[in-house]
C-alpha cells in the first residue's frame, strides 16, 4: 500500500500555510521542543517590534513612532533587497553574489535615521529576544548567504548567526541543517548575561554561546550581506524583537508523518528487512524457532527465543547527541504474550532508545505498558489497558535538556494520551557506551528468559528536531491510497 500526501500552499497577507499543519516555520514559533522552565515563554507574534514583510520592508515602517523609518536600507553593486513575488511572496528577498555586493538593513545609534532597536529599550540590563523566519535558496559565499548581527551598548559580547544552504554557524559552532526551507531562528540574550541561546524551530540548539563577533558595543541590529562578506539568495518572511529574554512557546505537537526517519512496514520498506534482522539501516539477531514475517506488517513470534533489531549508527547514532531532543513513534499490536516469561510477567516485547548519558527502556505487554527505571527488572506499570484488542500508537519524547543542569526526562504516550511524564532513564544501559554502542535504538525480544510473545509492527518513525507532543493526522490532508 502506498500513501501519498498532496501538500497545499496558501498565501494570505504574507503568511504561508504549508507542509500540512502550519507554515512549518513561518506562522510563528508555536512549534517548540523541550520545556525550558528557567525562561518565561513568549510567542513572537506578541513581540513589540514585528516586521512581517507582507507589504512593507522595515525601512518603510515606523513602529517606534519617532517620525523616521525604523531601519536604514543599503543596497550597492549587484546587491538587492526587495519584496518577494511568486514563490517568495510575503518575504524580503536578498540577492547578492558576494563579490563586493552590499545589501542589508541596519538599525543602530549611528545609522543617521531610524534606530528602532536602540529605541526599544533593549540594553545589557534587559537582554533581548530576536527571531527571524527565513530560507536560503542559494549560498554563493564561503561566509554564508547572509548574516544576523545583534549587539547592545556597553558590551563587546555580541550575537552573530550566519546562514548557509546546508547549515548555520555561530562563530566556530555550526550544525548541519536544510536551510533551503523556512525555519525560525530565535536568538536570546538574558539580562546582564554575556552568553546567548539559539533556538531552531522552537528547539534549543545551543546555549552558553559566548561572543559571536567583537564590535563597538553599540545597540545595533543588522541583517543581510553587510559589506560583501556574504552572498546568495535568501527570503526573510519576518523579523521580530522584544526587550527581555524569552523561550519559545509550549510545544504544539507534530504528526509523525513529518518525522525525518520513517519505516512503513505496510509498504514493504526495504531499508527494514523483516525476514532476517538486517539491511542497510538495521542489524540484529533472530533465534532458532522465532517466526518473522513481513507481509503488510512486521509480524514477530518469539516464544522462548530471541528476535530483535538495532538501528545502525548511520541512522541513529549519527543524529543523536547527549543533548539532542528526539521523538520516536511506532504503531503496534500484541497478539499474545509468551506464558513462559519470568514470574509470568506481561512482557511481549521490549523497546530501548538512548544516548551515551541515559536510555529509555520500556515494555509492551498484552495488558499493560511498563517502564524500567535505573534498576534492571524493577518495573513500573504505566498503563493497564489491553494492547491485544486493536492497533495502538506509542510515542516517546526525550527532553534533550541542555548543559545547564536541567533534568533529562522522557514522556510516553499511548494513543495520544500521556501515560508517563518526567520519566527518568535507565542508566544501567550506559554500559553500551563503553562497548562501541554510544547510542542505542533497538526493539524486540532481547532476552528470551523474561520477554516474549507474538506482536505486529505497522510503522516505526523518529525525528531529532525536538521532543514533540502527540499530534494525529492533520485535518485537510489529501491522501491517495494505491
Amino acid at each position: 500500500m502506498e500513501v501519498s500526501v498532496i501538500q497545499a500552499i496558501n498565501k494570505t497577507k504574507g503568511w504561508f500555510v504549508m507542509n500540512k499543519m502550519v507554515c512549518a516555520a513561518c506562522a510563528a514559533a508555536a512549534a517548540a521542543g523541550a520545556a525550558f522552565a528557567d525562561l518565561p515563554r513568549l510567542d513572537s507574534s506578541e513581540f513589540d517590534y514585528r516586521y512581517d514583510m507582507n507589504s512593507l520592508l522595515p525601512g518603510a515602517e515606523d513602529l517606534d513612532g519617532d517620525g523616521a523609518a525604523d531601519f536604514t536600507y543599503a543596497s550597492a553593486g549587484n546587491g538587492a533587497l526587495t519584496l518577494g513575488t511568486g514563490e517568495d511572496a510575503g518575504s524580503m528577498v536578498l540577492n547578492s553574489t558576494g563579490s563586493g555586493d552590499n545589501a542589508f538593513f541596519m538599525s543602530s545609534a549611528d545609522s543617521g535615521a531610524g534606530g528602532a532597536w536602540r529605541r526599544s529599550g533593549i540594553g545589557l540590563d534587559t537582554g533581548y529576544t530576536l527571531e527571524v523566519c527565513l530560507k536560503v535558496s542559494q549560498c554563493a559565499q564561503q561566509d554564508g548567504a547572509l548574516a544576523l548581527n545583534a549587539s547592545v551598548a556597553g558590551s563587546t559580547i555580541n550575537g552573530w548567526l550566519r546562514f548557509y544552504a546546508d547549515k548555520i554557524k555561530w562563530s566556530n559552532e555550526e550544525t548541519n541543517l536544510d536551510a533551503t526551507v523556512y525555519h525560525t531562528y530565535r536568538l536570546v540574550r538574558s539580562a546582564g548575561s554575556a552568553v546567548h541561546s539559539v533556538y531552531i524551530d522552537g528547539v534549543l540548539w545551543k546555549d552558553n554561546l559566548g561572543n559571536g563577533f567583537t564590535a563597538s558595543g553599540l545597540n545595533r541590529l543588522l541583517i543581510g550581506d553587510a559589506g560583501g562578506y556574504y552572498g546568495g539568495r535568501a527570503s526573510v518572511a519576518y523579523m521580530r524583537f522584544h526587550k527581555g529574554a524569552f523561550a519559545p512557546p509550549i510545544p504544539a505537537g507534530k504528526w509523525s508523518g513529518e518525522f525525518v526517519r520513517s519505516y512503513e512496514m505496510s509498504a514493504g520498506d526495504q531499508r527494514f528487512v523483516g525476514s532476517t534482522a538486517g539491511g542497510s539501516d538495521w542489524s540484529g539477531s533472530i533465534g532458532q524457532g522465532a517466526v518473522v514475517v513481513q507481509n503488510g506488517v512486521l509480524s514477530v513470534t518469539a516464544e522462548g527465543t530471541t528476535a530483535w533489531w538495532k538501528a545502525n549508527d548511520s541512522v541513529w547514532s549519527a543524529d543523536i547527541g547527549p543533548d539532542t531532543a528526539y521523538t520516536v513513534e511506532f504503531k503496534a499490536k500484541v497478539n499474545r504474550r509468551w506464558p513462559g516469561t519470568q514470574a509470568n510477567r506481561d512482557l511481549a516485547f521490549q523497546f530501548i532508545c538512548g544516548n551515551p548519558r541515559d536510555s529509555a527502556v520500556f515494555y509492551i505487554g498484552a495488558s499493560g505498558v511498563y517502564w524500567e527505571p535505573a534498576t534492571i527488572g524493577a518495573l513500573t506499570a504505566l498503563s493497564a489497558e489491553a494492547n491485544t484488542n486493536a492497533w495502538h500508537t506509542f510515542r516517546i519524547a526525550y527532553s534533550g535538556a541542555s548543559q545547564n543542569g536541567r533534568s533529562f526526562v522522557y514522556t510516553l504516550w499511548r494513543d495520544g494520551e500521556v501515560i508517563g511524564t518526567g520519566l527518568k532513564g535507565s542508566v544501567a544501559y550506559n554500559q553500551y557506551a563503553s562497548s562501541g554502542f554510544p547510542n542505542l535504538l533497538r526493539f524486540g525480544v532481547v532476552s528470551s528468559t523474561t520477554v516474549g510473545g507474538s506482536f505486529d509492527i505497522d510503522y516505526l518513525r523518529w525525528t531529532t528536531d525536538g521532543a514533540w507532543d502527540y499530534c494525529d493526522v492533520p485535518k485537510g490532508l489529501i491522501i491517495t491510497v494505491r
